[in-house]
């Protein structure tokens, strides 16, 4: 018999995505399950390694790749620091890897990237851009990279695109203060601007990292605001963050059943819920969001204390 293909993957299936140096010894345990529920992986090969040592993260992904499962575990990526190194992550064994994540992208270097994996044959493997240069300020720049997307085909390589926070705050001069979400900065206008640009067209979004790692309460009011904006997938920095963000992700058991509702092959055109219009033609793509969430994630359910009443 012949074996299924696999199912297509979801960017909502990145989950928490942890940034670990490819430098690191532990690239099999973390890859392996070492963090119990981690969703996604990145090995960094570009600004969490110093030049000088990228012989030796090469050599250590090399050495761990092979090692990985082929099963279980979480989506494993690697950030490949320029062409020239995922050149070379190319002749590796990636039978275990997802796909990489390109650095500094923008409509001018793209095509540097994506024609090296064309070449390779591997078809299998993802990309995730990284939206984190001035380019991502302009929204002209960004529209250009959305249509070189389509125009080449490559939108069903793209996984997603990965927002920059940090790089884009740097781009600015400024660094993001403790205790105030993406949202409550000088980012907040790119975001919306990148959601309009990229959504619309397919292109899904993934929120970038809140570095103060021992701020749990400001990372989960950001995520979600993440969701209010559409984003899926938050990059993290330390293993403290990931229980935040996969409750973050847990679906309200009232917007899960409002998203049934919704997509009931019998739903009126606009009904009401939870003291809410529905309208079926204006939120199915929310209403699929949401069952996919649930799927993965989970349901939470809303404590007593919290209900209203009247």
């Amino acid at each position: 018999m012949t074996p299924l293909p696999p199912a297509p993957l979801s960017p909502w299936q990145l989950g928490a995505s942890l940034y670990a140096p490819a430098t690191r010894p532990d690239l099999v345990a973390l890859g392996s399950g070492k963090h119990a529920n981690l969703t996604s992986l990145i090995y960094c090969t570009e600004d969490a390694v110093r030049e000088a040592d990228v012989p030796l993260a090469l050599d250590n992904l090399r050495r761990a790749l092979p090692q990985l499962p082929l099963t279980g575990g979480p989506l494993r990526f690697i950030r490949a620091r320029n062409p020239e190194v995922l050149a070379h992550l190319l002749t590796m064994n990636l039978n275990a890897v997802t796909g990489f994540v390109l650095p500094k992208i923008h409509d001018g270097n793209l095509g540097e990237y994506l024609r090296l994996l064309e070449r390779s044959g591997l078809d299998h493997l993802k990309v995730m851009p990284t939206l984190e240069t001035r380019e991502a300020l302009s929204e002209t720049r960004m529209t250009l990279l959305r249509d070189l997307i389509f125009m080449e085909g490559w939108q069903s390589r793209v996984l997603s695109l990965r927002i920059g926070g940090n790089d884009l705050l740097n781009a600015l001069g400024v660094r993001r203060a403790p205790g105030r979400t993406l949202y409550e900065g000088p980012l907040e206008r790119t975001v919306s601007m990148l959601v309009g640009v990229f959504k619309p067209y397919g292109l899904s979004l993934s929120s970038p990292v809140y570095e103060v790692y021992s701020d749990p309460g400001t990372l989960a009011r950001e995520v979600q605001q993440d969701l209010e904006y559409g984003l899926c997938g938050k990059t993290i920095i330390h293993p403290a963050q990931l229980p935040v963000v996969l409750e973050g992700y847990r679906v309200p058991e009232t917007e899960l059943l409002e998203a049934r509702a919704i997509l009931a092959p019998d739903a009126p055109a606009v009904f009401t819920m939870h003291g809410r219009m529905c309208e079926p033609a204006t939120h199915t793509r929310w209403a699929q969001d949401i069952l996919t969430r649930a799927e993965l994630y989970g349901v939470s359910l809303v404590p007593e204390a919290e209900a209203l009443h009247f």
